[in-house]
Protein backbone atom coordinates (compact mmCIF):
# COMPACT_ATOMS: atom_id res chain seq x y z
CA UNK A 1 0.00 0.00 0.00
CA UNK A 2 1.31 3.70 -0.85
CA UNK A 3 0.57 6.39 1.70
CA UNK A 4 2.78 8.33 0.15
CA UNK A 5 0.08 9.72 -1.91
CA UNK A 6 -2.65 11.09 0.47
CA UNK A 7 0.07 12.55 2.64
CA UNK A 8 1.02 14.20 -0.75
CA UNK A 9 -2.46 15.66 -0.99
CA UNK A 10 -2.67 17.18 2.20
CA UNK A 11 0.60 18.66 2.17
CA UNK A 12 -0.53 20.33 -0.97
CA UNK A 13 -3.63 20.93 0.33
CA UNK A 14 -2.47 22.64 3.64
CA UNK A 15 0.28 24.50 0.95
CA UNK A 16 -2.95 26.35 -0.62
CA UNK A 17 -4.52 26.96 2.04
CA UNK A 18 -1.41 28.91 3.75
CA UNK A 19 -0.84 30.85 0.30
CA UNK A 20 -4.57 31.81 0.57
CA UNK A 21 -4.24 33.07 3.90
CA UNK A 22 -1.23 34.95 3.87
CA UNK A 23 -2.07 36.59 0.86
CA UNK A 24 -5.58 38.00 2.01
CA UNK A 25 -3.79 39.00 5.36
CA UNK A 26 -1.55 41.10 3.83
CA UNK A 27 -3.40 44.27 2.36
CA UNK A 28 -7.53 44.07 2.82
CA UNK A 29 -9.51 45.98 0.31
CA UNK A 30 -10.84 49.23 1.40
CA UNK A 31 -13.63 49.44 3.71
CA UNK A 32 -13.05 45.64 4.74
CA UNK A 33 -13.92 45.70 8.47
CA UNK A 34 -13.43 42.00 9.07
CA UNK A 35 -9.73 42.47 8.38
CA UNK A 36 -8.49 44.58 11.38
CA UNK A 37 -5.00 42.68 12.26
CA UNK A 38 -6.83 38.70 11.92
CA UNK A 39 -5.91 36.72 9.62
CA UNK A 40 -8.54 35.29 7.00
CA UNK A 41 -9.71 31.69 7.30
CA UNK A 42 -9.18 28.90 5.55
CA UNK A 43 -12.41 27.31 3.46
CA UNK A 44 -13.71 23.61 4.16
CA UNK A 45 -12.46 20.91 2.24
CA UNK A 46 -13.97 19.86 -0.26
CA UNK A 47 -14.33 15.72 -0.77
CA UNK A 48 -11.16 15.15 -2.74
CA UNK A 49 -9.17 16.58 0.81
CA UNK A 50 -8.05 19.76 -0.71
CA UNK A 51 -9.26 22.99 0.52
CA UNK A 52 -12.67 24.66 -1.76
CA UNK A 53 -11.52 28.37 -2.37
CA UNK A 54 -14.22 30.91 -3.58
CA UNK A 55 -14.09 33.95 -5.48
CA UNK A 56 -14.46 35.75 -1.03
CA UNK A 57 -10.90 34.69 -0.24
CA UNK A 58 -9.15 35.82 -3.96
CA UNK A 59 -6.18 37.49 -3.57
CA UNK A 60 -7.13 39.78 -6.06
CA UNK A 61 -9.91 42.73 -4.57
CA UNK A 62 -13.06 43.22 -7.05
CA UNK A 63 -12.83 46.38 -8.66
CA UNK A 64 -15.70 46.39 -10.88
CA UNK A 65 -17.90 49.35 -10.37
CA UNK A 66 -21.78 48.98 -10.32
CA UNK A 67 -24.27 51.42 -11.64
CA UNK A 68 -25.72 53.29 -9.07
CA UNK A 69 -30.24 53.78 -10.49
CA UNK A 70 -30.95 56.89 -11.25
CA UNK A 71 -33.81 58.04 -8.92
CA UNK A 72 -37.31 57.35 -9.61
CA UNK A 73 -38.80 61.16 -10.30
CA UNK A 74 -41.51 62.47 -8.51
CA UNK A 75 -44.68 64.06 -8.29
CA UNK A 76 -44.93 66.72 -6.66
CA UNK A 77 -47.37 67.00 -4.03
CA UNK A 78 -50.94 68.30 -4.69
CA UNK A 79 -52.75 70.60 -2.12
CA UNK A 80 -56.53 69.70 -2.89
CA UNK A 81 -55.21 65.51 -4.13
CA UNK A 82 -57.48 64.19 -6.50
CA UNK A 83 -60.44 66.63 -5.77
CA UNK A 84 -61.08 68.51 -9.20
CA UNK A 85 -64.22 69.88 -7.38
CA UNK A 86 -61.84 72.50 -5.72
CA UNK A 87 -61.43 74.12 -8.80
CA UNK A 88 -64.83 75.39 -9.07
CA UNK A 89 -64.08 77.97 -6.90
CA UNK A 90 -61.30 79.41 -8.76
CA UNK A 91 -57.93 78.32 -7.02
CA UNK A 92 -56.97 74.72 -6.34
CA UNK A 93 -54.27 72.55 -6.78
CA UNK A 94 -54.64 69.11 -8.21
CA UNK A 95 -53.26 65.59 -9.43
CA UNK A 96 -55.09 64.68 -12.76
CA UNK A 97 -55.00 62.48 -15.62
CA UNK A 98 -56.10 62.38 -18.97
CA UNK A 99 -60.06 62.30 -19.41
CA UNK A 100 -60.13 64.48 -16.31
CA UNK A 101 -62.49 67.23 -16.20
CA UNK A 102 -61.92 70.15 -14.06
CA UNK A 103 -64.78 73.06 -12.89
CA UNK A 104 -63.92 76.78 -13.33
CA UNK A 105 -65.79 79.56 -12.22
CA UNK A 106 -67.84 81.38 -15.09
CA UNK A 107 -65.90 84.32 -14.03
CA UNK A 108 -62.65 82.87 -15.95
CA UNK A 109 -64.82 82.77 -19.45
CA UNK A 110 -63.49 79.23 -19.76
CA UNK A 111 -64.50 76.08 -18.92
CA UNK A 112 -64.42 73.77 -17.81
CA UNK A 113 -61.31 72.46 -18.59
CA UNK A 114 -60.84 68.56 -20.34
CA UNK A 115 -57.31 67.08 -20.01
CA UNK A 116 -56.68 65.43 -22.70
CA UNK A 117 -53.38 63.88 -22.60
CA UNK A 118 -50.60 63.46 -20.10
CA UNK A 119 -47.22 62.00 -20.41
CA UNK A 120 -44.06 63.24 -18.26
CA UNK A 121 -43.32 65.91 -21.06
CA UNK A 122 -46.46 68.01 -21.08
CA UNK A 123 -50.31 68.34 -20.56
CA UNK A 124 -52.83 68.76 -23.15
CA UNK A 125 -55.96 70.57 -22.65
CA UNK A 126 -58.90 71.23 -24.09
CA UNK A 127 -61.96 73.43 -23.30
CA UNK A 128 -64.76 75.90 -24.52
CA UNK A 129 -64.92 79.50 -24.62
CA UNK A 130 -67.98 81.19 -22.48
CA UNK A 131 -67.49 84.73 -24.08
CA UNK A 132 -66.75 86.30 -26.89
CA UNK A 133 -63.95 88.36 -25.46
CA UNK A 134 -60.54 86.18 -25.13
CA UNK A 135 -56.89 87.12 -23.85
CA UNK A 136 -53.86 84.76 -23.36
CA UNK A 137 -50.36 85.96 -22.69
CA UNK A 138 -49.47 83.00 -25.23
CA UNK A 139 -47.78 80.23 -22.61
CA UNK A 140 -48.92 76.99 -23.41
CA UNK A 141 -49.02 77.39 -27.28
CA UNK A 142 -52.75 78.07 -27.16
CA UNK A 143 -54.46 77.03 -30.17
CA UNK A 144 -57.98 78.80 -30.51
CA UNK A 145 -61.11 77.74 -32.65
CA UNK A 146 -64.19 79.68 -33.52
CA UNK A 147 -66.71 80.62 -32.44
CA UNK A 148 -69.00 80.26 -35.55
CA UNK A 149 -72.34 80.64 -35.75
CA UNK A 150 -74.38 78.76 -33.56
CA UNK A 151 -71.13 76.78 -31.96
CA UNK A 152 -68.91 78.11 -28.98
CA UNK A 153 -65.09 79.18 -29.97
CA UNK A 154 -62.79 76.22 -28.28
CA UNK A 155 -59.18 76.81 -27.15
CA UNK A 156 -56.49 73.70 -26.89
CA UNK A 157 -53.16 74.01 -25.04
CA UNK A 158 -49.83 72.02 -25.09
CA UNK A 159 -48.39 72.87 -21.64
CA UNK A 160 -44.65 71.40 -20.96
CA UNK A 161 -43.94 70.97 -17.34
CA UNK A 162 -43.47 73.98 -15.32
CA UNK A 163 -45.12 76.02 -18.22
CA UNK A 164 -47.39 78.78 -16.61
CA UNK A 165 -50.41 80.87 -18.27
CA UNK A 166 -52.99 82.98 -18.66
CA UNK A 167 -56.34 83.24 -19.92
CA UNK A 168 -58.87 85.50 -19.54
CA UNK A 169 -58.44 86.18 -15.68
CA UNK A 170 -57.15 82.43 -15.05
CA UNK A 171 -53.49 81.71 -14.42
CA UNK A 172 -52.68 77.83 -14.92
CA UNK A 173 -49.51 76.22 -14.13
CA UNK A 174 -48.29 72.63 -14.50
CA UNK A 175 -46.03 72.04 -11.42
CA UNK A 176 -44.99 68.05 -12.79
CA UNK A 177 -45.89 65.07 -14.36
CA UNK A 178 -44.67 61.85 -13.60
CA UNK A 179 -45.73 58.81 -15.94
CA UNK A 180 -49.85 59.43 -16.55
CA UNK A 181 -50.14 61.75 -13.57
CA UNK A 182 -49.79 65.78 -13.59
CA UNK A 183 -49.96 68.20 -10.70
CA UNK A 184 -51.68 71.86 -11.78
CA UNK A 185 -52.10 75.04 -10.27
CA UNK A 186 -55.03 76.92 -11.14
CA UNK A 187 -55.51 80.68 -9.47
CA UNK A 188 -57.18 84.06 -10.68
CA UNK A 189 -55.05 85.97 -12.56
CA UNK A 190 -55.39 89.36 -10.73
Amino acid sequence: MDCSRPLARVLLGTAAAVVLVSCSAQEPPPGDTAASGTPATASPTSSGGSPATSPATSATPSTSVSATPSPRPSLPGAADGGNRRACADGRCEIRVKRRAQIPLPARYGIGPIQVTGVDSREVTLFAPLNTSKFSSDGGCSPTITGPSLGAPGYISLTCPVSAKTVINNMRLEVLGAVGRTAVLRIRPAK
